[in-house]
């Protein structure tokens, strides 16, 4: 594979066409105004790299024919072995004949020509973890690859790639004998990224604030224990310190927008499994970035009602403790923001709608006969986050009515129908937050594909079904192709629905052995970790348990 320098963004009619495209996201000016359909855009993560080998495997035969030509009869044989200090298998073999066997031979055969296995990390890292921006999706981690791009990858970046590369690629080719070098590499990246926060340069730069995003990912691939939850919240809490540090200025770039949105969504995560707000300095800077937006598309709409819910949640969860706001108040402010939730569901555009398919096939995967199709796993992703955070307001609007009522002296009318249409409703919506969530297992764990935009709508052009799906969870199981990501992005909404209080025992065994699924193709060790705490109906307790490193201290330790 070899980097194949900046590619062009333009769609491929104006590629064709050699004129300027201005890549809007829903397709360019340039196509309007001709009156035609703009086609689309490649993904950029797709073609930074080219697959090279037969061109090098005819370079290095047409070099060496000229050199025999040119060498004298007599000249003496050379055998050259070409290796990388990091694997035998990246060698470029040609191998000779001795003088009695006549003139020098240069076969394909002899040729062994293959990547290092840290490319290889590398390559299963970005084919499984990074989302390109193409179509109606934003993108994962596609800032990867402009820093590849532009040649912003420094080496703490490289060798956090390597890291997760290295341990997901282990466990996708039956290879634990790389673990430790995964390891080896984690380390390094760790020294090399506190080294990095201690520059006042190069803790601004992108490179080092996408090392720390990528080495969170290590600790949910290895972490066998809740303890390993707080070392996952050190690294997002650690970015957002880096974020304010590198200051207004870095969220005035497409790619500097980019990067803190990944920073805030996680840093969602932290936070209201603590039941704090977000840092003030994370929402004005939000706010910052989004007045260089052109367009606010659906995902950062959804990221800002993350935001208010996170501020609510806190506020409702110290009143606990401390009352300040009466029960109406907050339940006036829980329906209004969950109507702001429904009002996300209700707008987002034709692209970011999923398609439901029915079928009887395959139960162990497809819960209750149906599932969703979407267009991609960041998509899903988006709709289950808004999912799980109705699930946890609606909790709260249960629990502000039913406290209430239970009180000495309650606040609302124990015959209040209106209460008791929400107190009905908050039910209603948490059942149906939960069964959404499962119906999106099955794109996840590669049961379907994502649907084609060009296709009929039958539901039938959008199903791919397990040939050999077996119902145990064993080793000898002929499971799909799982992409990484779809494994990674659906630990915790699988996790809320089957630990949710209203979860009945088929939910909760459906959830318990889909997360025993990931864990066991994916490698992803956290998913084992979730899978037993639903199982004994137990919830994460770690969360409470001591304080995070100051957002000042030095990045993760050793």
């Amino acid at each position: 594979m070899v980097f194949c320098g900046k590619p062009s963004r333009s769609c491929h009619a104006c590629r064709a066409r050699k004129t300027k495209c201005d890549a809007l996201p829903h397709g360019c000016t340039q196509c309007q105004n001709a009156g035609r359909q703009c086609p689309g855009y490649r993904a950029q993560v797709d073609v930074i790299f080219r697959e090279e080998t037969t061109n090098v495997i005819k370079k290095a035969k047409a070099k060496h024919e000229k050199a025999r030509q040119k060498a004298a009869p007599s000249a003496a044989p050379i055998s050259t072995v070409s290796s990388s200090s990091a694997s035998p298998s990246s060698s470029l073999e040609l191998a000779q004949r001795t003088p009695s066997q006549g003139a020098q031979i240069i076969s394909p055969t002899y040729l062994n020509i293959t990547s290092t296995i840290e490319d290889r990390a590398a390559a299963f890292f970005v084919s499984n973890y990074v989302i390109g921006d193409h179509g109606p999706t934003r993108g994962h981690l596609d800032r990867l690859a402009d820093l590849y791009e532009s040649d912003g990858v420094d080496d703490n970046l490289v060798a956090a790639v390597h890291a997760v590369g290295l341990i997901g690629y282990s466990h996708s080719v039956k290879a634990p004998e790389l673990l430790p070098k995964a390891q080896s590499q984690y380390t390094k990246a760790l020294r090399l990224t506190n080294a990095a926060l201690r520059c006042p340069t190069a803790v601004k730069k992108d490179s080092t604030l996408m090392a720390i995003l990528i080495l969170s990912i290590y600790e949910i691939f290895t972490g066998t224990s809740q303890k390993s939850m707080q070392a996952w919240a050190q690294h997002i809490h650690g970015a957002a310190a880096v974020v304010k540090l590198r200051g207004p200025d870095a969220v005035k770039t497409p790619g500097g927008i980019r990067l803190l949105a990944h920073v805030t969504s996680s840093m969602l995560i932290s936070c209201i499994q603590r039941d704090i707000p977000l840092p003030k300095y994370i929402v004005e800077m939000q706010a910052l970035a989004e007045q260089s937006l052109t367009r606010v598309d659906p995902a950062w709409r959804a990221q800002n009602t993350m935001i208010k819910f996170s501020k609510f949640n806190a506020r409702y969860h110290a009143n606990l403790t401390t009352p300040t706001y009466s029960t109406q108040t907050l339940l006036s402010q829980a329906l209004a923001l969950d109507g702001e939730f429904l009002d996300f569901f209700n707008h987002v555009p034709p692209d970011w709608e999923y398609k439901t398919v029915y079928t009887d096939q395959d139960p162990e995967i497809v819960y209750n006969g149906h599932y969703h199709i979407y267009y991609d796993h960041w998509i899903a992703q988006i709709w289950n986050a808004i999912r799980q955070l109705r699930i946890l307001l609606n909790e709260i609007i249960h629990a502000l009515i039913t406290d209430d009522r239970a009180s000495a002296s309650p606040s609302l009318r124990r015959d209040d129908p209106v209460a008791a249409f929400h107190l009905q409703n908050s039910f209603r919506n948490m059942h149906l937050m939960q069964a959404e969530i499962l119906a999106s297992v099955p794109q996840h764990v590669g049961y379907t594909v994502h649907p084609d935009t060009h296709s009929s709508s039958s539901s039938s052009s959008y199903s791919q079904p397990w040939t050999h799906f077996c119902k145990d969870s064993g080793s000898n199981c002929d499971f799909p192709v799982m992409r990484f990501s779809g494994g990674y992005f659906l630990l915790w909404p699988l996790y809320l629905a089957g630990n949710m209080p209203t979860a009945t025992d088929g939910v909760r065994a459906y959830a318990v052995r889909n997360l025993r699924r990931i864990a066991l193709v994916t490698g992803i060790q956290q998913a084992g970790l979730l899978a037993d705490v639903v199982e004994m109906k137990r919830h994460i307790t770690v969360w409470q348990d001591g304080e995070i490193a100051s957002a000042e201290e030095d990045f993760g330790g050793e």
